[in-house]
Formats: C-alpha cells, sequence, structure tokens
C-alpha cells in the first residue's frame, strides 16, 4: 500500500487515527493493539508472504534482546547482528554473490530470482541498533513485546525510513499524553504529509518521464543528456524528501515524532555536509555500526581515509546489490576523502556559493551512476554531454514539452529558496491558510493517483 494512493488517503490512514484514538479512551493496550495490526496490515497488503519473515524478524530479535538484559554477552550480541545480517544477505545479496561467482569461475549455482522483501534492510537496521542498545544499557527500561513491536513495524516508518532508535522511538509510546488527541500536532502532520504527498505526486512524477526518456534513448545529445540526468536529480530529491514529509506528517497524527532524515542536502557547500542532510539516519547508523567499528578517525590520516573508503562503499551496497551502486558509493568514498584533505590538510576552504555549485554538480552526475541500468548506458549519457550536434538540439527543441521545463524550474526554485517541511514543525500555529493549502495539495495530489510510482527508496 503507498502513502500516495486512494486506498491509503481516502481509507486507511484516516481509519486507523480515528480508529487508534477512539480505542485509547477505553484502553491503551487495545488502542495500541489496533495500531499494530493497522501496520501489519500495511506491511502484508504489499506481499503477505514477506509479513512471516517480518514477524520471525521480531520474534528472533524480541527474545535476544529479553535474554540480553539478564545476561550481557558480546558473543551473544554479536550472534544476533549475525543472524539480522545472514537474513539481510540472503533476501539481499544472494543472487548478485552467486551471479558474480557464475561468471568468474563458470559455476551454474541455481538463482533464487527473490523479490527483495519491502523495507528489509530498515527494519533489520533497527533492530540491530536496538539489540546495541539492550546490550550497551542505552534503554532505560525494558518494554513489553507490544511497544517493542510497534517501534519496528510502526507503518509510516516501516518501509522506507527513517531508520529509527529504540531509545527515541520506544519511549514516545508508552507516553500516556500521546494516547490522546493532540489537534496541534494533527493539523501540523496534515500539512506536513500534504507538502510531502505534493512533492512525490507533483514534482517527482512529473519529472520521472523526463528522466527515463533520456537513459533510454539510444544517442542522446548534450541538451537530452543535460535535462534528463538533472530531471533525474531532481526526481529522486522529491521522491525521498516528499517520502520523509509523508512520513513525519503520519507520525505527527499519532504524536510520534520521527527523526528528520532529509534537510536541504543541494545546498550543502561541500560533500561532509550532503551526506549530513541527505538520508540522515543512515549515515548515523553507518557511522555508529560501520565506521567506528573499523577504527573511525582514531589511527592516523591513511587508516581513516580506509575506514571513510569502506564505509562508502558499504553504503553504495546498501542502496542496491549491483556494481552500479558499489561504483557510486565508491565516487561518493572517493569524495569525501578528497574533501577532507582539502580541508582538514590542506586548511583550504572554498566560499560558500562555490563549495554549493560544485557539491550540486557532483552530485548531480553521480546519480547517472546511480540511476543507469548498467555501465553501457551511463557511459551513453555522459557522451552525450559531449555532443554539440545541431540535428541533436533540433530533435531536442521538438520532442520536449514546455510544461517539463517549467516544472524542473519550480522544482530547482523549490530546492533553493523555499525553507524545507521540516521547518513547519517546530513553529507551526494552525491557521487557515494551512488548511486551505493542505486540502489544495492533497486533491491536486488525489487527481494524479492514476499515474503512480512506487518510491525510490522502496528498492533499498
Amino acid at each position: 500500500m503507498l502513502f500516495c494512493s486512494y486506498i491509503f488517503v481516502l481509507a486507511f490512514l484516516p481509519l486507523t487515527v480515528l480508529g487508534y484514538f477512539l480505542l485509547n479512551k477505553f484502553n491503551t493496550t487495545a488502542g495500541r493493539c489496533y495500531l499494530l495490526a493497522a501496520s501489519l496490515f500495511f506491511y502484508g497488503y504489499f506481499n503477505v508472504s514477506y509479513l512471516f519473515l517480518l514477524l520471525g524478524s521480531l520474534l528472533i530479535n524480541y527474545c535476544i534482546g529479553a535474554v540480553l538484559t539478564h545476561w550481557r554477552k558480546r558473543w551473544l550480541l554479536l550472534t544476533g547482528y549475525l543472524i539480522n545480517l545472514l537474513i539481510l544477505g540472503y533476501c539481499k545479496y544472494y543472487d548478485f554473490f552467486v551471479g558474480n561467482i557464475n561468471d568468474l569461475f563458470g559455476t551454474d549455482w541455481v538463482l533464487l530470482n527473490m523479490m527483495l522483501p519491502l523495507g528489509i534492510s530498515f527494519f533489520t537496521f533497527q533492530q540491530i541498533s536496538y539489540l546495541s542498545d539492550v546490550y550497551y544499557q542505552v534503554l532505560e527500561e525494558k518494554y513489553s513485546p507490544l511497544t517493542y513491536s510497534l517501534f519496528v513495524t510502526f507503518f509510516p516508518q516501516l518501509v522506507a525510513g527513517p531508520i529509527v532508535l529504540a531509545n527515541e522511538m520506544m519511549p514516545q509510546f508508552a507516553k500516556k499524553e500521546n494516547h490522546s488527541v493532540n489537534y496541534h500536532n494533527l493539523s501540523c502532520g496534515i500539512f506536513i504529509f500534504a507538502l510531502g504527498l505534493a512533492k512525490k505526486m507533483l514534482l517527482a512524477d512529473n519529472t520521472a518521464p523526463i528522466a527515463d526518456a533520456v537513459f533510454y534513448m539510444s544517442d542522446p545529445g548534450v541538451a537530452d543528456s543535460l535535462i534528463g540526468s538533472l530531471a533525474y536529480c531532481l526526481q529522486i530529491y522529491f521522491d525521498f524528501s516528499g517520502y520523509c514529509d509523508m512520513a513525519i506528517g503520519i507520525g505527527l497524527m499519532f504524536n510520534i515524532v520521527l527523526p528528520v532524515n532529509f534537510l536541504a542536502p543541494y545546498r550543502s557547500g561541500n560533500i561532509q555536509e550532503f551526506w549530513r542532510t541527505w538520508h540522515i539516519t543512515l549515515g548515523r547508523f553507518l557511522g555508529q555500526f560501520v565506521y567506528r567499528p573499523l577504527g573511525g578517525s582514531r589511527n592516523g590520516k591513511v587508516r581513516t581515509y580506509l575506514n571513510l573508503g569502506i564505509t562508502f562503499l558499504v553504503s553504495g551496497l546498501w542502496h542496491g546489490a549491483n556494481w552500479m551502486m558499489i561504483l557510486w558509493g565508491a565516487l561518493h568514498g572517493v569524495a569525501i576523502i578528497l574533501h577532507r584533505i582539502w580541508s582538514k590538510e590542506l586548511k583550504f576552504q572554498m566560499p560558500k556559493w562555490l563549495g554549493v555549485s560544485v557539491t550540486f554538480i557532483f552530485v548531480w552526475l553521480a546519480w547517472i551512476f546511480f540511476r543507469a541500468e548498467n555501465m553501457a548506458q551511463a557511459l551513453k549519457v555522459f557522451r552525450g554531454f559531449g555532443d554539440f550536434s545541431a540535428e541533436k538540439f533540433a530533435a531536442t527543441r521538438e520532442n520536449l514539452d514546455t510544461d517539463s521545463l517549467i516544472i524542473m524550474a519550480v522544482a530547482l526554485g523549490i530546492i533553493f529558496f523555499l525553507p524545507p517541511a521540516n521547518s513547519f514543525k517546530d513553529k507551526f500555529k494552525p491557521q487557515l491558510w494551512h488548511l486551505v493549502t493542505a486540502l489544495v495539495l492533497i486533491v491536486c495530489s488525489v487527481f494524479c493517483f492514476n499515474r503512480i510510482s512506487p518510491f525510490i527508496y522502496f528498492n533499498f
């Protein structure tokens, strides 16, 4: 079930919010059971067979956590990590590694051709962080299986993040004041949800066809490559930003504050700042469970650069089990290392406008490898940047829809000149214009539901 679908907007979401708070008036346990059941229904709606994988993961991790509470053994914590990673690896990476082994050694091992269980990376990482919090006694108290299950399965963040931590989520489900309707949170949540929905439907899904046309073009010219790659740069921005806004908005409707996961990353003055503002919770997780265990920056410059490179290779592999994603991660790793040398060792600093320009152009071009299905497709787009032939310009002018350029111009204006949706949360005061804006955006978005596409981050 997509956030941007008739069944979700017109039925599932309002019925879940209404049922949750109505039941809480009589019994908060019943209300939370209802919310858990709704979250499991939401997940099972995509593919009911993977619901059993989610439930099995819940059971295994809660039991390991319960044992760790009373018997803090490092080998048990590492066993919990290993079980989670083996499940994730089998479902997400088995075909990638076996396929490469077959290609290298001429073997004929059978591939699974398994459809990736939705959100498996997200709920796996969350439960790894839970086991860590239990082992290191970060959690202040022991929570019930019901609260733990809600922490993992809460539907706004279940399938595409943010990757939430147990100590920032579980206490919220236990707070008594969060069990009653908070009209400020409800109105703010609806407003932010409407902004996110409009980003997805009116911007991301309208730039997607422009990008697709160029990436599947046999011989693009410079205008095609520029417009098509920029269109994808805008598509993934508003697709992910829209999802993050919708998740935060829905969470607020239930009085649950989800962590900020996206904060105007294209305005970043350097690549390090970009990764502090793009998929913030993934960066937090990789820092805690990959970069720091490798040694972080504690063992000299060379080791620090190596650790950064490995962390970004893991980030690329997390985004997809293919070589294009690994290459994309490697490019960002090299960029981070070069930035560190430039800023830490050489003590140089670019003017803000130049830093933003260089960072944006690098991220834009790197997205080509992220979007391309193979190296040949990526190189085709890059070759187009050097084709200035008159006939290619004429073909581009003939085929390009003026509305598409307007949409892209509006998208760029929003990115660089308007405040991020997250900024409304802290200073929000319900006013009539909020209601009117939310209604207009939701109605306009609903009219576009006949051509929706899944969120890009559903693939990860």
